[in-house]
């Protein structure tokens, strides 16, 4: 490649990273641990005991829903678990979904008022949207600009592979400092970004077909095809068509008739949920969504009306086009397609690719500052990006702390609300703090600091609940997952506090920084500062 190409790829590189880079670092670390979604929404759950009598069955829990939240019976989802069976409906009145869990009823069938940790959505929110609330929009703001940010990562990812495909052989195995703090990140960028690029590829392409599919449809729809392309949509995307109701009601099959009626129409379903769009009526159907295993896209419906006659199959070998499409990609993304040895592998490519942009961030500073000097827009740039990732990872533990600690407290209803507030107050602060602190002081102390968080997690979910944090299987996967992010984050601050022994930290780190001109720090000064990792 010639010099001057080269140069433009190197600089389209820095740019669409560092644009990209905050953003992508709090979808891959969020992201990591929304890869054990399912698992998270069991571990948030607060445990007080065994129940006094055994919760009521599928069948009575619809029931009692139905008949006390009327809205429920529209569109409701049933979760079939076995010890405590959930529902989860949309109510106007609170303009969001409820969800009720058959224990949640006590024994006259009045559903208690139980505090609900809304952690997993959180997460989940956080990855696919930074947090960013909707607004009952068309267009999922939050999504579209991650959609958005997968362009730019995906170009980013193209150019950073016709910079290094020439010398990837030599840079793979190049993780040294060789005398300065700044060799040893940039070789480590380049090595986790080698050897996690397949990943990457498959991250920012199906980020990008999620998160832009909105938007794309939206602007066909208004400069191409017109209104009608909507219906072509939902007629595409949809199941089965919207319930048109004539006013017939019908007596509701029993659940396990419904579960035992799917899996004859295909016998290898393993049911995740069921979705019921008028409930009663008898123009309404139930949608048995679960997985084929054997597949990459493996999600799979079975579609029944209430007398559970047949209406459609959608599973591997039996989709149109536009499933069989989109089925690959939701699995590719979310990395559910082979069990616990693929999800944790994503776990841990997801924690990796939190540190590759962090590291990209820190590089474009210090090769911006060594092009025109550690200037005031360069020490603001390393600072918020210390800030920001700090914030986040230090945030998210905190949410978690609250939401095992607040359901044990007379604040117990106030836990969905602290898990979100408590993110955002950490975050606000640490940027705040970020941006008039050395960079070398903050991150050093926030290192000492973020290990410590995430050990704390299972050890107060021990203390609050027993046993039962360790003996129920997903409460264990989850905490043990907590346990390895402390020990990842405590094996960077070895590596944090090793380089900054070894060599002389970039001026960009030290102390404040004039508009024009780095800040000359005598010896003692950088002892002082470096001292602070010891």
């Amino acid at each position: 490649m010639k010099g001057e190409r080269l140069r433009r790829m190197i600089d389209l590189h820095a740019w669409l990273g560092m644009v990209s880079g905050l953003a992508l670092f709090v979808a891959f670390f969020a992201g990591a641990i929304n890869v054990f979604h399912h698992e998270l929404h069991h571990w948030q759950e607060a445990y007080h005991g065994e129940p006094a009598a055994a919760p009521m069955g599928m069948d009575r829990l619809l029931e009692q829903v139905t008949d006390q939240y009327p809205d429920a019976r529209k569109r409701l989802y049933l979760l079939p678990d076995a010890e405590d069976p959930g529902v989860m409906w949309f109510e106007s009145a609170e303009d969001d979904w409820v969800t009720a869990h058959a224990k949640d009823f006590n024994t006259e069938g009045v559903r208690e008022e139980v505090p609900r940790s809304a952690l997993a959505d959180f997460i989940n929110e956080l990855h696919f949207a930074l947090g960013i609330p909707n607004p009952g929009w068309p267009i999922n703001i939050g999504m579209t600009f991650m959609g958005l940010i997968s362009v730019m990562y995906g170009v980013a990812l193209f150019s950073g592979l016709l910079i290094h495909w020439p010398k990837i052989r030599k840079e793979f195995f190049a993780l040294k400092h060789e005398g300065n703090m700044r060799r040893y990140w940039k070789n480590l960028h380049n090595v986790i970004g080698i050897i996690s690029f397949p990943f990457h590829l498959i991250m920012s392409v199906t980020g990008a077909a999620m998160g832009m599919f909105t938007v794309v449809a939206v602007l066909l729809g208004a400069l191409v095809f017109g209104p009608q392309l909507r219906g072509v949509i939902s007629e595409e995307t949809d199941v089965w068509p919207a319930v048109d109701s004539q006013g017939d009601t019908v007596t509701m099959p029993l659940m396990d008739d419904v579960l035992s009626a799917a899996r004859h129409e295909l016998p290898e379903l393993t049911v995740d949920w069921l979705e019921i769009r008028g409930y009663g009526d008898a123009a309404g159907w139930i949608d048995v969504a679960g997985s084929v295993p054997g597949y990459l896209g493996h999600h799979a419906h079975v579609v029944l009306d209430p007398t559970l006659g047949p209406l459609r199959v959608i599973a591997p070998g039996q989709r149109s086009v536009n499933f069989a499409s989109l089925s690959p990609v939701y699995s590719l993304h979310f990395g559910d397609y082979g069990g616990l040895l693929v999800k944790l592998l994503y776990f841990a490519l997801g924690l990796l690719g939190s540190l590759l942009f962090v590291s990209g961030n820190i590089l474009w500073c210090e090769r911006r500052s060594d092009r025109t000097g550690p200037s005031r827009s360069s020490a603001f740039l390393l600072r918020l990006t210390l800030g920001v990732c700090a914030g986040v990872v230090i945030g998210i533990a905190f949410s978690f702390l609250a939401s095992k600690l607040l359901p044990h407290t007379p604040l117990a209803g106030l836990v969905a609300v602290a898990e979100r507030g408590l993110f955002a107050l950490i975050l606000v602060v640490l940027v705040a703090w970020s941006l008039r602190a050395s960079p070398l002081r903050f991150s050093s102390q926030m290192l000492r600091i973020a290990p410590f968080c995430y050990l704390a997690i299972p050890l107060l979910h021990t203390g609050l609940e027993g046993g039962h944090a360790w003996l129920e299987a997903d409460n264990r996967l989850v905490n043990l997952l907590l346990l390895a992010v402390a020990a990842c984050l405590w094996v960077v601050r070895r590596q944090f506090r090793k380089r900054i022994r070894q060599a002389e930290p970039h001026p960009l780190w030290v102390g404040k920084v004039s508009a024009d001109h780095p800040k000359h720090l005598t010896d003692t000064e950088l002892e002082n500062e470096a001292a602070v990792t010891d």
